[in-house]
């Protein structure tokens, strides 16, 4: 990839707060990006990795992609605000904290990780792919597997 590559486009990384999502707004930027916005439920930790790429490229987004509304008000945020939605990288994600074995299987902890991994990623990429089939752009969405301890 080129340094200019994303030359001009606006980019969402959901999880961007830390782990591979922390990166990734970093390389973003650093390939042409206009505006990168970190979608996550770190607040303290996401507008820190914004301010180092620098306010003028990157924002932080509160966003809670368990929840479908969330997204959708991010995604709309993100087209209000820079004008155009190109590239979504669904990256948010966590990994089940316990060593549950199967007949002890906990259902409400099984629940929050499929609504994060699955049904929120879904989300994601439901809410980017409207905006832009609507605005006929040619974008990208990227779904990792990428989980974080939280």
């Amino acid at each position: 990839m080129s340094l200019k590559e994303l030359q001009g486009k606006v980019a969402i990384v959901t999880g961007g707060a830390s782990g591979i999502g922390e990166g990734t707004p970093h390389l973003f930027a650093q390939h042409g990006a206009r505006a990168v916005v970190i979608a996550d439920v770190q607040d303290e930790k996401g507008p820190l990795v914004a301010g180092l790429i620098g306010l003028d490229r990157c924002s932080y987004y509160h966003c809670d992609v368990a929840d479908e509304e969330q997204v959708k008000a991010m995604v709309d945020w993100t087209v209000q605000t820079f004008g155009q939605l190109d590239i979504m990288f669904s990256n948010a994600g966590i990994v089940s904290s316990s060593d549950q074995l199967l007949l002890d299987l906990d259902f409400s902890q099984f629940d929050r990780l499929f609504a994060i991994n699955v049904r929120g990623m879904t989300a994601c990429v439901k809410h980017a792919a409207r905006v832009m089939v609507e605005r006929h752009v040619r974008g990208s969405i990227v779904c990792t597997a990428s989980v974080a301890e939280i």
